[in-house]
């Protein structure tokens, strides 16, 4: 395997566990602790985004290039965007999905990506990495 290959490997790895992540938070979250709503999404969103910054920026030794940033947030966000407007279609065509039901959708869906764009930025991953301070 060429270095280019490996690495676009490696990104794929991360936005994969962090699907896969997605399913055992909430399944642990909301069913076997009874934690739900908005703020169990954007809490698990936040553990869930720092785990694949942290996760890319140890793995590749580097800042990631906006390639690579880009394949995990389309992997990562488009998995679950593809998710949530199943769910919602379900939804839909059972009772109905107005307004109010696709904003709530959306206050679910938006922080995973939000978050995972934010803590795998160049300032995140250099602060995973050991080389800013945040000042």
């Amino acid at each position: 395997m060429t270095v280019d290959t490996m690495e676009k490997t490696r990104t794929a790895m991360v936005a994969v566990t962090g699907v896969v992540l997605f399913f055992l938070a909430n399944y642990l979250c909301r069913y076997l602790l009874g934690f739900s709503g908005v703020l169990a999404s954007v809490v698990i969103a936040v553990l869930i985004a720092a785990y694949m910054g942290f996760s890319a920026a140890r793995m590749l030794e580097r800042e990631l290039t906006p390639a690579e940033r880009s394949r995990i947030l389309w992997i990562y966000g488009g998995f679950l965007a593809a998710l949530f407007a199943a769910f919602g279609a379900w939804v839909s065509s059972d009772a109905g999905l107005d307004t109010l039901g696709v904003a709530t959708l959306l206050s679910h869906y938006l922080p995973y990506p939000a978050f995972a764009h934010v803590f795998l930025s160049d300032r995140m991953t250099r602060l995973f990495l050991g080389q800013d301070d945040l000042s």
